[in-house]
């Protein structure tokens, strides 16, 4: 019964830390969305407020505006990239993590010594014991009549 106890736990961890992952990578995807509403955003309002300011008040000329404007596009574009693109483990998966790691090689445990009870305790064992139990009489035993 404790290797289908170890089943259960081990199965209720995997299932913690798929739920975490998801929940990580939905976090993920929301970033990656507000990066591209917010680049759409600076694409289309931004640009000519910027160019006319680098225009008009800073003295560029139109090029350089115009290269302006898409630097800071680029930069703002990044820096959400980046946010969506981190991924950080909480701190309820990398314990959901362990959690499965440690029920794991617990079953693994309880499965091998199972296999190992039933190879002694089986009729495989019984007749090696039993060959065993023949060698050492044999060995030990009266080697003749005197």
């Amino acid at each position: 019964m404790r290797i289908a106890e170890l089943g259960k736990a081990t199965v209720q961890a995997e299932l913690t830390v798929r739920r975490q992952m998801a929940i990580r990578i939905g976090r993920q995807a929301a970033f990656l969305v507000i990066a591209g509403v917010f680049g759409l955003l600076a694409i289309l309002s931004g640009h000519a407020l910027l160019w006319a300011f680098a225009y008009q008040t800073l003295g560029f000329s139109v090029l350089g505006a115009a290269v302006l404007v898409f630097a800071a596009d680029a930069v703002v574009a990044l820096l959400f990239l980046l946010l969506g693109r981190r991924s950080i483990m909480t701190p309820q998966e990398i314990r959901a993590r362990f959690e499965r790691d440690h029920a794991i090689n617990e079953l693994r445990q309880a499965m091998a010594l199972t296999a190992v009870t039933t190879a002694v305790a089986g009729p495989v064992g019984r007749q090696a014991g039993r060959a065993i139990w023949h060698v050492v009489r044999s060995a030990f035993g009266r080697k003749g009549k005197a």
